[in-house]
């Protein structure tokens, strides 16, 4: 028995990780810079290293002498997750995988050389930032829109939305590169079209359990700023298998053939499917949590089956497919937070509701991960329910700022 687990991240997020962890009787250990994660106080031990450190986390691997290592629904921890599994030893994915698959330029090359379709990039470096000036007018000269965005952040940072010759190209790429702890951006042509959102799961290379949905973003950040997505898409089944398909062979070409995935895919108007992510670990906001209310497939449980060095059980049956959303709550406009106002109707849909500011807090507009308030996950009786009372969210579930 694997009885010292080191969980990366004590977020209010890795809890559901931490909670199970205990309760099947693990010693756990957090860590990460923020001592006030709520995660921390369940565990039995933590220790102030940042879960992007590399080393300093396999120092206090080596250190507090683990069985195991895991994290959930943390992109930037998923290098570091590899990188002391491997060199310990311990059951985890390949550190060169969740490269190819963490790192955004790494990604788009893996899918080029796969042939599956890409969009035209051009990734600048910190040290060339200075001489970009063939890819800025390259940008003003044309006739598509264009976004910038660090290689390997999450959570809308750093992300700018170009218009054809307009918008502030310099002022996009020091914005992305601000954000990129590998001091790289990539600049790709926009791809338009609606947005499939959700997690799977891979054994062997096969993608055998995942559930998109729609995905909603807020009005005027042009499609970079995500809020809600709804399950199940109104897609039809066969866009559904092509992104599984890609998925899969981007599986396969990255040697990342074990766990779970957070997937985001484009279906432009005229049908074609185009990955935008493929990240190694469930989706932020608790989409782990809904996915598994809507379908019984228990995330959590085979992330800790995985590190424990448990082949997880996948069920032969099929998963129902529930009718649910995750609604990030958020400010229109900068002030104090000074509560939620919901409406009877959709409190009888609430599954959880997690707030992530007291009253009286200052808030700003949303402008992605790191301003949003909280988290909402419903679930509903009929898409035509969940379509009525969406259509009327600030009407129904509205942050109050003052």
């Amino acid at each position: 028995m694997r009885n010292r687990i080191l969980i990366l991240g004590g977020s209010r997020f890795q809890v559901p990780l931490i909670r199970l962890a205990r309760q099947r009787g693990l010693h756990v250990i957090t860590c990460d810079y923020l001592p006030d994660n709520p995660g921390h106080r369940l565990a039995d031990e933590y220790h102030n290293v940042s879960t992007t450190d590399k080393e300093g986390v396999l120092a206090l691997a080596r250190r507090v002498g683990i069985d195991a290592v895991a994290s959930l629904s943390s992109d930037p921890a998923m290098q570091t997750l590899a990188y002391v599994a491997n060199a310990l030893g311990l059951p985890g994915p390949r550190l060169d995988g969740v490269v190819k698959l963490t790192e955004k330029d790494e990604l788009r090359r893996l899918m080029s050389d796969i042939g599956l379709p890409t969009p035209r990039r051009h990734v600048i470096g910190a040290a060339e930032a200075a001489d970009a000036g063939d890819v800025a007018a390259m940008l003003a000269a044309g006739a598509a829109r264009h976004i910038v965005k660090p290689v390997d952040s999450a959570g809308s940072r750093g992300i700018t939305v170009l218009d054809p010759g307009r918008g502030d190209f310099t002022a996009a790429l020091q914005r992305a590169l601000a954000q990129s702890r590998a001091g790289r951006c990539i600049v790709e042509e926009y791809i338009d079209g609606d947005q499939l959102h959700g997690d799977g799961f891979l054994q062997d290379g096969r993608l055998v359990h995942h559930y998109l949905g729609d995905q909603g973003f807020l009005a005027g950040t042009r499609d970079s700023v995500p809020i809600t997505t709804y399950w199940p898409s109104r897609y039809a089944e066969a866009v559904h298998r092509e992104v599984a398909r890609q998925v899969e062979a981007i599986a396969r070409a990255s040697g990342h053939l074990d766990g779970p995935l957070n997937i985001e895919a484009r279906v432009t108007p005229a049908g074609e499917v185009f990955i935008i992510e493929v990240g190694p670990r469930n989706g932020g906001d608790y989409i782990p949590i809904i996915q598994h209310r809507l379908t019984g497939f228990e995330f959590v449980g085979k992330v800790l089956d995985s590190a424990l060095g448990i082949r997880p059980r996948v069920e032969a049956e099929p998963p129902r497919r529930g009718i649910g959303v995750c609604h990030a709550l958020h400010a229109e406009r900068d002030g104090r937070y000074a509560g939620l106002e919901a409406s009877e109707e959709i409190r009888d849909k609430l599954v959880l509701i997690d707030f992530f500011r007291q009253p009286g807090e200052p808030v700003r507009c949303h402008q992605g991960a790191g301003s949003s308030l909280g988290v909402a996950l419903l679930e509903f009786d009929s898409v035509p329910e969940r379509d009525r009372l969406m259509a009327a969210v600030a009407s129904h579930l509205r942050a109050v700022v003052q």
